[in-house]
């Protein structure tokens, strides 16, 4: 199934993504079997981008969805043949590799057909007689090959386009049989042989590794045919005639072709509903990546995913109740993730994802590079508003100074700097402002979502408010969220604007404070999870 996928929750914060790729990290280093891929499910926090700049760390790819695609489920180790070799390689390497489906592909890789065995069997396993060659001519050469023997006399690219007939009869009888261009298989019979070249045979072909009767080879020079001489006995020559044409002649060009990035879900119909028992995966030009079949459907695999920061399906990747979740490490409630099988769930009341995964570190005996030391710190200091938020624990302040110790950091100049970075990257935008850090809850029938903005002048913000409550009434019609709320979180004076919309009531019972004027200072709030969403679900379910 290819790689486990770890990754935080949808609009990551610099806490999911860091963890991701630290994780990510420690399991490559921990797990043999497996190979573990971080990745992220929304764009790139200003602080984050800036964290993975100063420690030069690559940002973790974003992903849309974690359903089954077909790149998950195909085989790419596949046997392809050439559209001009003969179907006898073709059956061979069929048998070879015990596989019932070959692609064909020409020099570049390009898919241009499909052999299988339905069609080989056509050609041999199936047909009561020899083959002729009136509706597929083949040539000298490409007969030859398919029975591994010599030209003898005649010219390879000479083409055979007559009957195929085997001289098993009385010379005189034979001839009556003989029309001109056919081509006859012949043993060492001293008449039958002259008797064929006489008659018009357009080739001979004499079997048993034997060469032609004296003077055959002349005659058939002055009379223009081709001589052949098979390896094999009359019966087993005229069999192998029937596998002489080309791979390029017989494929069936009607194949089904998918793409990597298809869902497996979306193929499952096509394929089902097809002759054939496999589809071809090629990319955008064509070229073969690979093969899917009937039985990859039947065995219903599914991606393998680790959630980090989350475990609740609102916040987790589009198609992840139909993934494979493997494990969970988490600092927040538990959610409604259910799994088929029991799993690795790290869940602790701390202020960070990022400090449970560096305690994992420790708990290995894993040595934390300097880089990842780097990212987990950040992670720590902005989870936890710079270890000011009530959310803070003595575990989260005792691997901060261990981070920061070993990257000969002051923790709180370099959280700082961080947070200035914010807006330093960018130009405010209500809409990013507002989405970049939203958390959805569902307490009853009521919908809340609660976004966060952390900085070190919530005044910059706020000067935008009338734009964020535009960018707030917009999103709770689209979304129809019974409340928008978002945090103006003040890192220095170490408190929250609360701009509300919506049913603002829930707000206020659960908050205890008044949005007459659209928003309210609270101090010392720093902490979404453990003094807002809480509360207000407490208020929604009231």
């Amino acid at each position: 199934m290819g790689p486990v996928l770890v990754f935080g929750h949808r609009n990551p914060d610099n806490d999911s993504i860091c963890s991701a790729v630290a994780y990510a990290h420690l399991k490559n280093r921990t797990d043999a079997d497996n190979v573990y891929v971080p990745a992220r499910l929304g764009p790139v926090p200003p602080e984050t981008a800036w964290v993975f700049e100063r420690f030069g760390v690559d940002l973790p790819a974003e992903i849309t969805h974690v359903r089954t695609r077909v790149r998950d489920v195909m085989a790419d180790d596949v046997i392809s043949v050439a559209p001009d070799e003969n179907m006898l390689v073709a059956g061979r390497l069929m048998r070879e590799h015990g596989v019932r489906a070959l692609p064909v592909i020409d020099d570049d890789g390009v898919v241009r057909g499909l052999v299988n065995v339905s069609i080989l069997a056509e050609r041999y396993i199936e047909e009561t007689d020899v083959a002729d060659f009136t509706e597929l001519p083949v040539t000298v050469g490409q007969l030859a090959l398919a029975l591994g023997g010599r030209v003898l006399q005649g010219d390879p690219a000479s083409i055979l386009s007559g009957g195929v007939l085997i001289g098993a009869m009385e010379p005189e009888t034979m001839r009556t049989y003989i029309k001109p261009g056919d081509t006859l298989i012949v043993g060492d019979r001293v008449r039958t042989q002259p008797m064929a070249v006489e008659a018009g045979v357009a080739c001979l072909i004499v079997t048993g590794g034997a060469t032609p009767e004296d003077g055959v080879n002349e005659l058939a020079a002055d009379r223009g045919v081709s001589v052949i001489s098979s390896p094999h006995d009359t019966y087993a020559t005229a069999r192998l005639v029937n596998l002489s044409h080309t791979v390029g002649e017989i494929m069936d060009t009607s194949l089904l072709l998918v793409g990597p990035d298809m869902l497996l879900s979306e193929v499952a119909e096509d394929l089902v509903e097809s002759p054939h028992r496999e589809a071809v995966v090629v990319d955008d030009e064509g070229k073969l990546l690979g093969m899917i079949t009937r039985t990859n459907l039947a065995r219903g695999m599914r991606r393998r995913i680790v959630l980090l920061d989350h475990n609740e399906l609102a916040q987790s990747a589009p198609g992840a109740e139909e993934a494979a979740v493997i494990e969970i490490v988490d600092h927040h409630r538990v959610g409604d993730i259910q799994t088929a099988a029991p799993i690795l769930f790290l869940n602790m009341p701390v202020g960070s994802t990022a400090t449970i995964v560096a305690e994992r570190y420790r708990e290995l005996g894993v040595d934390i590079p300097v880089a990842v030391a780097g990212l987990l710190l950040s992670a720590v200091l902005t989870d936890t508003v710079l270890l000011k938020s009530p959310t803070a624990t003595a575990v989260d302040r005792a691997v901060a100074e261990r981070l920061a110790g070993q990257l000969k950091l002051e923790p709180l100049e370099f959280g700082m700097e961080m947070f200035r970075a914010r807006s330093a990257y960018e130009t405010f935008s209500a809409e990013r402002a507002l989405s970049a850090d939203l958390k959805e809850y569902r307490i009853g029938d009521s919908v809340i979502a609660v976004g966060q903005v952390e900085t070190v002048d919530a005044a910059e913000i706020l000067e935008h408010r009338d734009e964020i409550v535009g960018a707030m009434r917009a999103m709770r019609e689209a979304r129809r969220y019974d409340l928008v709320l978002l945090m103006v979180t003040d890192v220095v004076a170490e408190g929250s604007e609360i701009v509300a919309e919506g049913r603002t009531r829930i707000a206020e019972r659960g908050l205890g404070v008044s949005l007459a004027n659209g928003s309210a200072w609270m101090d010392g709030v720093l902490s979404r999870k453990k003094q807002v969403a809480a509360r207000l679900l407490e208020a929604a379910g009231a």
